[in-house]
């Protein structure tokens, strides 16, 4: 008999949508899970604030009655659910001892005195869990988390066109689901499809590398007439974007290191008075570009369940934009040359 190796290739692909550039899509291994899209800019994965989608570029809402809306509510729908099911997957490679510690067959349960072994086995069962609930599409959710008994599966999950939201975790077998339903909706899931999920991680960024723009957002503030400009305070930079978060940015000269400063400091965007004066009553809030390369470097802890992420900067310039979806760019500061003050 002849023996095939079946090689997994991720397929990528990019698509544009309407008020932000290009989303690049992870093409999933089988028809049970969900493509992931993911946002770019000029062509790399986008990390830190992610382009809101309702918000056009002058500053004003989509409103619900207009008839991009739900195209626009079914893109944050899968984009939402796209960043959390990539970090459930990234996080795979640094549970592997886990993950050979669990129990395929029956649930460990949780005590207050568990041995290594059935922490272990526990913890990769509640990973598990989250990549189903995060990755299965609507119809194989059903199977796995509905129990027709007490459900109306097609009322309880989501519409057509929409993901089910990261923080929607459903349990084995449903609603009001037996012992027995729930064991088998895990068995199922762990022997049949959680193998295709655990290659499909692997395929995702093995060298643990990932290049991109960390986007931030800051208030434009006061005028400052002595300086000529704004000043752009770096602290106000939010630590709660997709992936990448600020306070991971490592150094590598004097300059960059200016940007993190421990007191905080703040860049000076250069505007001439009487461009400050128009500008300032069109826009409250700027965008700062940075080009990057992400490191993934394991989980912050256990409990918390974080990866712990680093990221250097590839190019000394900041792109300056005034809309969180990328189009209306106004500058960008050198921070080799830079003016900067810290607190």
């Amino acid at each position: 008999m002849k023996q095939f190796l079946i090689i997994l290739i991720p397929l990528v692909v990019h698509f544009s949508v309407w008020g932000q550039g290009e989303e690049k899509v992870f093409a999933a291994p089988s028809s049970s899970f969900i493509d992931l899209s993911l946002q770019t800019h000029k062509g790399k994965l986008r990390f830190g604030l992610q382009d809101g989608y309702y918000i056009k570029s002058d500053g004003s809402y989509v409103k619900n009655n207009e008839a991009s809306y739900f195209e626009m509510d079914k893109r944050f729908s899968h984009n939402n659910a796209s960043r959390h099911a990539f970090t459930e997957l990234l996080k795979i490679r640094f549970k592997e001892d886990m993950f050979a510690a669990m129990d395929k067959d029956f649930f460990t349960v949780r005590t207050p005195n568990m041995y290594d072994k059935e922490q272990k086995s526990y913890t990769a069962q509640q990973h598990v869990l989250n990549l189903a609930n995060a990755l299965c599409t609507t119809e194989q959710a059903i199977q796995f988390f509905c129990n027709t008994k007490e459900e109306d599966c097609g009322r309880v999950f989501p519409k057509e066109g929409y993901y089910n939201e990261p923080r929607n975790i459903r349990y084995w077998g449903g609603r009001g689901a037996s012992e027995f339903q729930k064991l088998r909706a895990y068995t199922s899931f762990v022997k049949e499809k959680f193998p295709l999920v655990q290659e499909w991680a692997k395929t995702l960024n093995p060298d643990n590398k990932i290049n991109g723009y960390y986007v931030a957002k800051t208030y434009l503030g006061t005028y400052d007439f002595k300086e000529g400009g704004y000043w752009l305070r770096t602290g106000e930079f939010s630590n709660n974007g997709f992936l990448l978060r600020w306070f991971g940015l490592q150094p590598s000269n004097s300059s960059e290191r200016k940007l993190v400063h421990p007191n905080g400091s703040s860049i000076l965007l250069k505007m001439s008075p009487e461009k400050a004066e128009t500008f300032s009553e069109s826009y409250q809030y700027l965008f700062l570009v940075f080009d990057v390369t992400g490191q993934l470097n394991g989980l912050e802890n256990y409990r918390a369940d974080q990866l712990k992420t680093t990221f250097t900067l590839n190019s000394p310039l900041i792109e300056i934009y005034t809309d969180d979806a990328l189009t209306n760019r106004i500058g960008e500061i050198d921070i080799n040359t830079m003016v900067s003050k810290t607190r």
